[in-house]
């Protein structure tokens, strides 16, 4: 009986660096962990991000969004909404709060000034735009022990990676149910060093530079949860053909008109910032 091991094993070696090099080209190399594939599929399940907690209404009615409030956040709750994007900020003597603009809070009747931020003291006893309960961090890890499927997005722009190693350190039953924005390439490492792996990289204060096909590819090689994009740059058909290329889910804000959202969502949008609480 002859043996030809040589000649057998060349052509596996052959066939091995083969498929090797197509599962390179194909990007197939970029393995992304199990756990970011399970909050990817989350966020797809889901389809919406509940923007600033969502609508909520006032006695007489009237709607109002970007509130970050109690009943807005409670509300949404209520109606089986699960991933909320909540804004926070930090009052003048550093406790962390939720808010967009300090100009919204009125104590006893009167505007607060805009762009100063206020004591804690002071912004306990405050209403946002003089009729919604204002929240605290403490409120919101509260709310996510009770609600154990709650996903918090934050958008904490005026703070730094101290407010995360705050978070991981302080409140480590509830760390990784937070998805972070990041706002530039650069400060991935520092979130995903504080303890914090699920990461959307949101463009909206990217320079030019930062949205070029090579920086978003770039980019795109860490294992991002999504992409968030305004709804305008879904118009652009190079940026689109890029983000697309990036094997990386696409969010993008703000969309409240329900057949351009089943648009967005039928073209390859995986999920959608949106201050509707009724979607669901």
């Amino acid at each position: 009986m002859k043996i030809r091991p040589l000649k057998n094993f060349t052509s596996l070696a052959v066939l091995g660096t083969l498929l090797f090099c197509i599962s390179f080209i194909c990007g197939c190399g970029n393995t992304v962990p199990d756990n970011i594939n399970a909050m990817r599929s989350t966020f797809s399940e889901n389809k919406y991000i509940i923007h600033a907690c969502g609508f909520i209404n006032d006695d007489e009615g009237n709607e109002y969004d970007y509130t970050n409030s109690k009943e807005a956040l409670e509300r949404s709750l209520s109606v089986g909404n699960r991933i909320i994007e909540i804004d926070f900020h930090y009052t003048s003597d550093h406790a962390l709060v939720c808010g967009k603009a300090w100009g919204d809070l009125y104590l006893n009747g009167k505007q607060m000034t805009p762009g100063e931020p206020p004591t804690l003291s002071e912004y306990l006893q405050c209403k946002i735009l003089d009729k919604f309960t204002v929240l605290t961090f403490d409120d919101i890890a509260q709310y996510m022990r009770e609600y154990k499927d709650m996903i918090v997005v934050t958008d904490t722009k005026e703070t730094d990676i101290d407010t995360y190693k705050m978070i991981a350190s302080d409140y480590p039953d509830i760390a990784d149910r937070f998805v972070v924005q990041i706002y530039h390439a650069t400060e991935y490492d520092a979130v995903k060093k504080a303890g914090f792996p699920y990461i959307i990289y949101t463009l909206y204060e990217t320079e030019n530079s930062e949205r070029t096909k090579e920086a978003l590819l770039k980019a795109a090689k860490k294992p991002l949860v999504g992409f968030t994009f305004h709804i305008d740059l879904t118009n652009d058909s190079e940026f689109m053909d890029v983000m697309k290329k990036s094997d990386t889910p696409l969010f993008v804000h703000t969309e409240n008109d329900e057949s351009k959202i089943k648009e967005y969502l039928t073209d390859g949008i995986s999920c959608i910032y949106t201050d509707r609480i009724d979607l669901k």
